[in-house]
């Protein structure tokens, strides 16, 4: 594939709130603890040959469940909305 795969990180906080940005991160980091970082890397570069173009590809970390979770081919118009929905059922 040619085109440049779109997979980022998602941080999904108790309350539903979605983190996606290092600084707004880093405010909350200690609630991450239990995450596997070589893990998360290792998703993304996992998911990045399977992620359409025009599409975007998210490592979801849940802090309510403690679940990494991916998912693929998201909607640029309704990624937000889809990960809010799955926030509801992870």
């Amino acid at each position: 594939m040619s085109h440049s795969a779109n997979v980022r990180t998602v941080h999904i906080l108790k309350t539903g709130e979605l983190i996606f940005s290092l600084e707004d991160y880093k405010k909350v980091q200690d609630r991450f603890s239990w995450v596997d970082k070589a893990f998360v890397l290792s998703e993304i570069f996992r998911l990045r040959p399977l992620t359409d173009a025009n599409r975007f590809s998210f490592v979801a970390i849940y802090e309510e469940t403690k679940r990494i979770k991916p998912l693929l081919n998201l909607e640029p118009e309704f990624y937000l909305s889809q990960l809010q929905l799955m926030h509801s059922n992870p």
